[in-house]
């Protein structure tokens, strides 16, 4: 069985550019002040097993991460050169710009040129795609490959490249192989598409031993979506909580067609996440990301379909211009979850020989060592009976996080405070350190 997935009529040369402007602009946007938001905790961990022995990488993929473990491996090559944060996040800025030029094409592919054209500006506008731009985490190249996998997908190359990207798919980010979901409703050769998915399940073994033991570790912290889940998500996507009602109203105006029988499913596995984590959580707005193309399809689709033409231009600049404030936010040194570098300064600044210090939870090590010249002078005490020390720092995340449950149960946490007493506590979003001194 097939199913066709083509529109005339064909588009003129005159948009011939479309997919390589797109990427332009998508680079231009994602490598602006990319250097200046701090590490935080989930690039820290990136940064830290890309860049330390091999013997320390895989003590760290014995803790957590397995999924992960081929991002941190491709992600070796960068670290090898610079880990800064230009360097390490330029990969992400790249996958970007990537996805948004295959967006381009899959919207030549199945509608127009024009309509490729801006789908791909609506997805480089998107607040949420320039944070992942600017992230040192696989969450980008997921997306990058997300539209790779429905590109071959459409235009019906080899079911054997078609599978392979899937499983690399599934490598990066176990949570993207919910596109598959999507692509079982728009598959226009059912035969290959099977086959593909053989080649995917033995692909993916290997991953699902090596990530069965950590289940815990990677989701645990997640929790069944409330009906707050829906404005959060828009406020990443958009900025605002309203700003999505025309992104909304633009791929509603857009989803018909052969382009919205493809990017319609697509964008669908989004709310399809959320009902399937009312039984067996597994959302969060992150992991979503890769379905975002096809909502920037249909918006683009919509925009293309706006009569007279110049007005989709004028709606795109709209569009645009509503997420201006939180493109502009994203960029500050500071605003990420945790700002770790300015952690370091501080800390760096007021400790004094013979200091010592106490990760709570052990994780915070890993977290904080991204800048590790702060530490490096300090007495490690998390694995060793409290002795005799005058100050004693106590690092840490949680204090605003979901996850502060451990701070109140750590038992050298508990055994400090019953002989120091705080003299000082400074958080940095959701990291933070105290000092302690004797009573």
């Amino acid at each position: 069985m097939t199913i066709a997935l083509t529109e005339t009529p064909v588009e003129s040369p005159t948009w011939r550019w479309a997919e390589p402007v797109v990427a332009v602009v998508a680079l231009i946007v994602g490598l602006w002040n990319v250097w200046v938001p701090s590490f935080w905790r989930d690039e820290s961990v990136s940064a830290l097993a890309a860049s330390r022995p091999i013997g320390e990488l895989w003590d760290l993929l014995g803790q957590m991460d397995r999924v992960h473990a081929l991002y941190y491996l491709l992600l070796r090559s960068v670290a090898w050169i610079s880990t800064s944060e230009f360097a390490l996040r330029l990969p992400s800025v790249l996958a970007m710009a990537a996805a948004a030029y295959g967006i381009a094409a899959i919207g030549r592919r199945l509608a127009t040129a024009r309509a490729g054209l801006l789908a791909g500006l609506v997805f480089t506008a998107l607040p949420m795609v320039t944070r992942y731009a600017q992230e040192v985490r696989s969450y980008a190249l997921v997306t990058a490959l997300a539209v790779l996998a429905t590109w071959l997908l459409v235009t019906r190359r080899s079911h054997i490249l078609y599978a392979v990207v899937i499983v690399l798919l599934g490598w990066c980010h176990v949570y993207g192989l919910l596109l598959v979901a999507a692509h079982v409703f728009i598959a226009p050769d059912r035969r290959r598409f099977l086959q593909a998915m053989g080649i995917v399940a033995a692909g993916l073994i290997p991953l699902a031993v090596l990530a069965a033991g950590q289940r815990g570790v990677q989701l645990g912290w997640l929790r069944p979506p409330t009906w707050a889940a829906p404005p959060t998500l828009a406020q990443e996507v958009m900025g605002s909580k309203w700003g999505i009602i025309p992104l909304l109203a633009l791929a509603a105006f857009g989803a018909r067609g052969a382009l919205g029988r493809v990017a319609g499913p697509w964008a669908l596995v989004i709310p399809l996440s959320m009902v399937i984590s009312l039984v067996y959580p597994i959302y969060s707005p992150r992991y979503v990301l890769f379905a975002l193309p096809g909502l920037a399809l249909l918006a683009g689709a919509g925009l293309d379909r706006l009569r007279p033409k110049p007005l989709a231009w004028i709606a795109l600049a709209l569009l645009t211009a509503l997420t201006v404030p939180k493109q502009l936010w994203l960029r500050a040194p500071d605003h990420r979850p945790d700002d770790l570098r300015s952690m370091a300064a501080a800390l760096l600044e007021r400790q004094r020989p013979g200091d010592a210090v106490l990760y709570v939870d052990q994780n915070n090590k890993w977290f904080a060592a991204v800048y590790e010249d702060a530490y490096t002078n300090l007495i490690d005490i998390t694995h060793t009976p409290l002795g005799d020390y005058d100050r004693v720092w106590v690092v840490s995340g949680g204090r605003k996080h979901q996850n502060s449950a451990f701070v109140e149960t750590d038992q050298s946490y508990l055994a400090l405070q019953k002989r120091y007493k705080a003299r000082y506590y400074k958080d940095f979003g959701y990291s933070w350190f105290a000092l302690y001194v004797q009573e």
